[in-house]
């Protein structure tokens, strides 16, 4: 399940950036803002569990085309995690940003990271609307219906 939700992520992700970036004359910097917190926060996941150090602040604004490349890296990190359900998920150890330390399963992580993404594409979503820029639909029973 957590290889579907990684495929639809990135599926989710991409199609709001194309949406992001045909509309971009238009939108509001709070788009923009939101759309870089979700890359960037998918950055220093993948980074994490990867063993490195995160390059980029989780509230840092970046311009769409900074967005592409790192959602590219990112979402090909993300997609390279080995999803098992028949073993138990490796527990990753990590600083926040904030600087405290935790320990937490990859597999927690990953779901964290892609139910994180779905919240902040509502809230693009809904600043799209306000903005009269017709939001995409990026409702995971969307995704499921393309790929039959």
């Amino acid at each position: 399940m957590l290889s579907k939700f990684c495929k639809y992520n990135n599926w989710a992700n991409s199609l709001l950036l194309e949406a992001l970036m045909a509309n971009s004359a238009l939108l509001p910097e709070s788009c923009v803002s939101l759309f870089s917190h979700i890359v960037n926060a998918q950055t220093i996941w993948a980074s994490r569990i990867n063993g490195i150090t995160p390059s980029v602040g989780v509230w840092q604004v970046n311009n769409l085309e900074t967005c592409k490349v790192m959602l590219e890296g990112s979402a090909m990190a993300l997609s390279q995690v080995e999803y098992s359900e028949r073993t138990e998920s490796p527990i990753i150890k990590y600083t926040t940003t904030t600087g405290d330390d935790y320990e937490t399963s990859v597999s927690d992580i990953l779901l964290h990271v892609f139910n994180h993404g779905t919240y902040h594409r509502a809230q693009i979503a809904k600043e799209m609307k306000l903005h009269n820029i017709k939001p995409v639909n990026t409702d995971y029973i969307q995704f499921v219906r393309l790929q039959s």
